[in-house]
């Protein structure tokens, strides 16, 4: 082969390694950017890992409130019976809910938490209803109002509690 020949085939080597260079780079490309597109979406999206993230962050902070209160009104009601059958000084309350809703500020205050609207309404239902529901707002200090749903029920005892 004399070395015109070769020299052609060098030149069409390069032209053709080169053209399959860039249709590679091109096609790489491309797939990096959907690829992209796609994490993106997972990521941000409104089904995205940030969303899903967010809104576990407040379910858990709303049942952490409930749980709180669930353990305040149980505390208290125990600190109730205790006192009624086993002292000899009485609570002045009536029922458990008026004993609640007398104490409840301060026990709230011992678990970090507050009352928002800062009173509790532990009255009895009236007429023939069996229970009254009723609401009240706590936060954790430096967290978000939770709304708090609760039954007084005739006896004067506090159930179903629940955001």
């Amino acid at each position: 082969m004399n070395n015109y020949t070769i020299q052609k085939v060098n030149v069409m080597m390069m032209k053709s390694n080169s053209g399959i260079t860039l249709v590679a780079l091109v096609i790489t490309i491309i797939v990096l950017l959907i690829l992209a597109g796609v994490s993106i979406s997972l990521v941000v999206g409104d089904n995205g890992i940030m969303t899903r993230a967010k809104d576990a962050g407040t379910k858990t902070e709303e049942a952490d409130a409930v749980e709180t209160f669930k353990l305040a009104v149980a505390s208290l009601t125990s600190d109730y019976f205790s006192k009624q059958y086993t002292e000899a000084t009485k609570p002045t309350e009536t029922s458990v809910s008026l004993y609640v809703a007398a104490q409840i500020k301060t026990e709230l205050e011992n678990m970090d938490y507050k009352l928002v609207d800062a009173s509790m309404d532990g009255a009895l239902p009236t007429g023939d209803a069996e229970s009254v529901t009723k609401t009240v707002k706590i936060q954790k200090n430096g967290g978000k109002e939770i709304q708090i749903s609760y039954d007084v029920t005739k006896s004067g005892n506090i159930s179903n509690i629940k955001k």
